[in-house]
């Protein structure tokens, strides 16, 4: 899946999450975060390409992109189950430097962004190539398993850019309006 196709399911569902699951009571650092860190993590595992969108957001991105591409090979550790725990591990250091008066509930952002990252390995698992899930082991695993696998998705192509992308961009502007009246309360006092 390309980029933008992960931040918007990324998006989704670390704010499904969040919406679902916070109380609706006014709180919009924690849901600024949610929204930012979310859309980090579903760009997180593609860190391994030169090219990956989180690069060009990033200060100096684009430079350290470039000086890590030699070393890095792409779908290899970051769309593991180990990279999820590593990433998971990392998060959760990041989130303990936050000072309580940012008003910020880190558990609420962890677990949106590792909903977010690993709503974008699901997506890749549908993708022709797959990931390797049970890395240092090298097989790729994707879905339908063999011998459906004929059906999956080429990255960039038709219907990623016509059916998938729209769809998930669809879900997204219907949940909001949906959820609407919560989310005012999280935001407006």
């Amino acid at each position: 899946m390309t980029g933008k196709t992960h931040q918007i399911l990324g998006i989704s569902a670390g704010l499904t999450y969040f919406v679902a699951s916070a109380p609706p009571h006014y709180n919009p650092a924690t849901f600024g975060a949610v929204l930012v860190f979310s859309c980090l993590g579903a760009l997180l595992p593609d860190i391994d390409q030169s090219n990956s969108k989180l690069w060009h957001v990033l200060p100096f991105g684009d430079t350290v992109g470039k000086i890590s591409d030699p070393f890095l090979e792409h779908r290899n550790i970051t769309h593991s189950i180990l990279g999820v725990a590593l990433v998971g591990v990392g998060l959760h250091f990041l989130l303990a430097t936050f000072p309580n008066y940012w008003g910020i509930n880190t558990q609420l952002v962890f677990v949106a962004t590792m909903i977010a990252y690993v709503s974008h390995l699901f997506a890749d698992m549908w993708t022709n190539e797959g990931i390797p899930l049970l890395f240092p082991y090298k097989r790729f695993f994707g879905l339908p398993p063999k011998p459906f696998d004929g059906i999956r998705i080429a990255t960039g192509k038709w219907f990623e850019n016509s059916v998938v992308f729209p769809a998930f961009t669809l879900f997204l502007v219907v949940y909001i309006l949906l959820t609407l009246p919560s989310i005012k309360l999280i935001l407006f006092k």
